[in-house]
């Protein structure tokens, strides 16, 4: 599948928005944010919609799905966390309570399968904000 994503600098810190396509260069840049232990990515296909989003602090992370402009959800943990956390979410922590909670390497998984196939509905139950 044909994907564009943006995410957090290394560098600086703040989200960048300019869009990248390759795979490869997205897993780097993720290996790099969860070196830093912090960092938000968005991957979509080639339409504008759907979107997912991967916020993360430490080993908490919490993943978004826009289907369109005006329609958000986030992915409820399958096992719920320990505790509430915070995340980022573009710029800013951000608190989710621990129902959207997931651990960092499940929310990359859930973002690897996305970027191969496109379809959200795998990852697990979506809740609608």
């Amino acid at each position: 599948m044909t994907i564009s994503w943006s995410a957090t600098s290394p560098t600086s810190g703040k989200f960048a928005s300019v869009e990248r396509s390759d795979f490869a260069g997205l897993a780097k840049r993720f290996d790099d944010l969860r070196a830093q232990r912090r960092g938000y990515l968005e991957v979509r296909g080639s339409a504008m919609f759907p979107v997912l989003t991967l916020g993360f602090a430490g080993s908490a992370a919490v993943v978004h799905l826009l289907t369109d402009e005006n329609a958000i959800s986030l992915l409820a943990a399958d096992q719920p966390a320990d505790a509430d956390a915070e995340v980022l979410v573009l710029d800013d922590p951000v608190h989710f309570t621990a129902d959207f909670v997931l651990n960092l390497e499940r929310a990359w998984q859930v973002v690897e399968e996305f970027a191969r196939t496109g379809d959200p509905r795998r990852a697990g139950e979506w809740r609608e904000l």
